[in-house]
């Protein structure tokens, strides 16, 4: 991806792409008309936490009270047409709470440890690791968990960050270093040249891909996995997601989608607050009134 100046078109609030006024974002019900203030895309569902902490589930076309209880933060990720998505979630204290299926009912079963973030992809590694489940305690240290052994183990390393997609595990110190999981040593690699002036926000996609913003100068950066190193893009963006729904991103809250075909961002219709891309679940966002909304095209 070499289109330097559709990139710095973002900043400018100009599109290089023309948008197509069938291609956007709708409004989707919540039980109740509850405000939300998190959604979660995955692979084959798509949750949401009311401002009060509870979460909810779309169910056919409309977002529904799952359980009573009250988190901060939920995760789901990792399923398909032949497995189901993985849905995690923390609280206020940082205890962590996985969800299953109990009939129509849901429960939300507490996981030994405590963590400050959990992120949640598939898993292609061995019987143990079904799912790729991470976490980071507000110490930055760095826990996966054992399907097995039903623990999050400790691995080695420090970060701030991570993020799961494709397999592959990537995360960031709370500096400008980016670093990557090697599962055949156990530890992350660091990537070398480092192009971040602060601390990048990352995202990973389904394939591998990954995508990078620094903090510092709200640049846009894919990784080139044949160079080895990152590609600078231009600016700028705030916010930068990739899925199996494609590669999406907010300028402030204007919304963009990558077009391959084009090689450009194409606006789209809209004005959100956050985004949530999933590997097969929708493209999904809210806005500042709370209110939720699903990416829908003819």
């Amino acid at each position: 991806m070499k289109n330097n100046v559709t990139i710095l078109a973002l900043a400018l609030g100009i599109t290089c792409v023309q948008s197509v006024p069938a291609q956007t974002f709708k409004r989707v019900k919540v039980n109740g008309n509850a405000p939300l203030a998190q959604v979660a895309s995955g692979g084959a569902s798509v949750w949401a936490l009311a401002s009060n902490g509870n979460p909810y589930i779309l169910n056919g076309n409309i977002f529904v009270l799952a359980n009573s209880i009250s988190l901060s933060q939920i995760k789901v990720g990792g399923g398909n047409v032949a497995q189901p998505d993985e849905v995690w979630g923390l609280n206020s204290l940082g205890d962590i709470f996985r969800a299953s299926r109990s009939g129509p009912s849901w429960t939300f079963a507490r996981v030994p440890g405590s963590l400050d973030l959990v992120e949640v992809g598939p898993g292609y590694q061995d019987s143990c690791h079904p799912y790729e489940v991470w976490g980071l305690n507000t110490g930055s240290e760095i826990f996966r968990y054992n399907y097995c052994t039903k623990q999050f183990q400790q691995q080695p390393g420090f970060l701030c960050d991570i993020h799961v997609g494709g397999g592959d595990i990537w995360g960031a110190q709370c500096g400008p270093n980016v670093f990557r999981f090697n599962f055949s040593t156990g530890v992350f690699d660091q990537i070398t040249p480092d192009p971040f002036g602060a601390f990048p926000q990352l995202s990973v996609g389904p394939n591998g891909e990954v995508w990078a913003i620094d903090t510092s100068n709200s640049v846009l950066y894919e990784y080139n996995d044949f160079s080895g190193s990152f590609t600078d893009l231009g600016c700028c963006a705030s916010e930068i997601h990739a899925g199996g729904n494609g590669v999406w991103a907010l300028a402030n809250s204007n919304i963009y989608r990558w077009e391959p075909s084009a090689l450009g961002f194409e606006q789209v219709p809209g004005a959100l607050v956050s985004l949530s891309v999933g590997s097969g679940g929708g493209v999904w966002g809210i806005n500042s009134s709370h209110q939720v909304f699903a990416f829908s095209t003819p």
